[in-house]
This record gives structure tokens, C-alpha cells and sequence, in this order.
């Protein structure tokens, strides 16, 4: 689905008598001071939600929601990760519905909606409505909101998230799926962030191939297949999520493997929990490992 234009969210009021009532609504909730910006949002939040999705619900409970996730969004920045998990009722939210509420909020970039759909399939945990609105947002250095309006193309984005599941009771289980949720999607901006170096280190290994099948013309054939490969995964045929250089170092007891400092990428950037932090003896690897290293 595209983000909306300017054009169409100027229009949602007139086309659609339940967000007009909710904007009105959220005039009256909210100071002066700050309902220009919530109503702009409200407005960007419900044009990407279904007509079913307002049709079920009251203006009341609409305007009550708009206005939670307006304030969360207040509070979250777009150089982090944002989770909340919880349970809409009278007390906390002010308005109720049989679901779990799974909100987050990052800096667009590409798989967040598909990693958390992932994880939540893996939790056997059925999404009834889903709502997901790109925004640009125009943050004091503090973070506060000072503008909030569809974005264009090129320019900083943030995505918000409003994800209602299968209800949830168990306390311990909520705060697993927040916790579970922030690191997926903390490896989603590691991987994305991280993409264009895993890209170079790739290049960097297919031209230090080509100077290999210069010096090693009995197996320059080989190396030929494997920079093939390489450049095969390198332009579609595979998704990086994350890397590492290993050396091979000389240590009391012979040669070792250890992971090269510094070059972590993606989800393998935190080289602190490589196998091969510290040197491993190739003697102690699996046979099949040390025969690919010494080879």
C-alpha cells in the first residue's frame, strides 16, 4: 500500500464523517497549543486504516487511540527503537477492544511490517488490524514534535506501527514479545544501516580474487566460480544479513581462527559473541572446518 499524498489526507475529513468526528473530538480533548499537530496525525494515522477498522469502532474509543499514539509517538525518536505491548482497557488507554497492542516506532527502512508479521507468526499470535503509517516529523533537537505531515520522496521518514493481535493475558508473555520485538527490529536497522559496507566487503573479496587467479593460475578456474558466486549474491541472489572477517593467527599451539576486530556488519556486529572471539586452535574445529581453513 503507498503512503498517502498531502492531497488525500486534506480530504480524509470530508470523505469520511468518522475521522472528522474523531478530529473534533480530539479538538476538544487536547490544548489549543498542541491539537493542530495531534489532529494532523490523527488524520495521517487513519488513512491507512481499513473502513472495516473504523466502522467497528467508536469515534470515542478512535479519538482515545489516536491521541495514545500520538503521545507515544511524542515520546519515541527515530535514532532508537520504540516498543509498546499492552492491553487497551478504560484505565490505561481509555478505550477497550479484545486485543493486544503491539505498537513500535523506528526510522523507515525496508522489512520492518514483514519482520514483525514473521514474529508474530512464530508466536502463533493472529493480527486483526494493522496500521502503518510513514510520516515525516520534524523534531526539535530534545525531540519534541514541532511539525508532522505525510512524507515525500528523499526526505527522513519515520514508521509507526500499530499492530492489535490476539489477546494476550499473560504478563510474562507481553513483555517477552516488547523485548522480542525491539530486537528484531534492532536487527533490522543493523542490517539495513550495515548494508552498503557488506556490500563493499563483498567487492572488496571478488577483487581479491581477480589478483588470486593471477598468481594461482592452477586453480584460477575455481577461484573464477567462486568470484561467479559472489558476484551472483552480490547484485540479488541473496539477502546480507550480517559478516565477519576470520583470521588465521599464530598462537602458543599452532595456528587459530579469530574474528578480525572491527569488522562486524548486521546482525554479526557484536563480535563479543563470535565463537571466535578469542583464538580457537584450528586442532580443536570440527574436522570438516579445519580442512576448509587449512586448505
Amino acid at each position: 500500500m503507498s503512503d498517502p499524498s498531502e492531497a488525500t489526507v486534506r480530504r480524509i475529513r470530508q470523505d469520511s464523517p468518522t475521522i472528522d468526528a474523531v478530529c473534533r473530538q480530539l479538538e476538544r480533548q487536547i490544548s489549543p497549543d498542541e491539537a493542530d499537530l495531534a489532529i494532523s496525525f490523527a488524520e495521517i494515522f487513519f488513512s491507512k486504516a481499513t473502513e472495516e477498522f473504523l466502522q467497528e469502532r467508536s469515534s470515542d474509543a478512535l479519538a482515545r487511540m489516536a491521541l495514545g499514539t500520538w503521545r507515544f509517538l511524542q515520546r519515541a525518536r527515530p535514532d532508537r527503537v520504540d516498543v509498546d505491548v499492552f492491553n487497551p482497557d478504560v484505565d490505561n488507554e481509555g478505550w477497550y477492544a479484545p486485543v493486544t497492542v503491539l505498537r513500535t516506532n523506528i526510522s523507515e527502512r525496508p522489512f520492518i511490517v514483514d519482520s514483525l508479521r514473521e514474529f508474530l507468526h512464530t508466536q502463533d499470535l493472529s493480527i486483526e488490524h494493522l496500521i502503518y503509517p510513514v510520516i515525516y516529523v520534524e523534531r526539535r533537537e530534545d525531540g519534541e514534535i514541532t511539525a508532522v505531515r505525510p512524507s515525500r520522496e528523499g526526505e527522513t521518514k519515520e514508521s509507526l506501527v500499530h499492530c492489535e493481535v490476539t489477546r494476550v493475558t499473560d504478563t510474562e508473555l507481553q513483555h517477552f514479545l516488547c523485548n522480542e520485538a525491539s530486537r528484531r527490529l534492532q536487527d533490522v536497522v543493523r542490517v539495513t544501516d550495515d548494508f552498503h559496507s557488506m556490500i563493499d566487503a563483498v567487492n572488496a573479496m571478488v577483487a581479491e580474487l581477480a589478483e588470486s587467479m593471477q598468481e594461482l593460475d592452477d586453480i584460477s578456474e575455481e577461484l573464477g566460480e567462486i568470484q561467479s558466486f559472489l558476484r551472483w549474491v552480490r547484485d540479488g541472489g541473496f539477502v546480507f544479513l550480517g559478516y565477519r572477517d576470520y583470521q588465521l593467527v599464530d598462537i602458543e599451539g599452532g595456528k587459530a581462527i579469530v574474528v578480525e576486530p572491527g569488522s562486524g556488519l548486521g546482525m554479526m556486529r557484536n563480535e563479543a559473541e563470535s565463537s571466535y572471539a578469542e583464538p580457537v586452535l584450528l586442532r580443536d574445529l570440527d574436522p570438516e572446518i579445519r580442512d576448509l581453513m587449512e586448505g
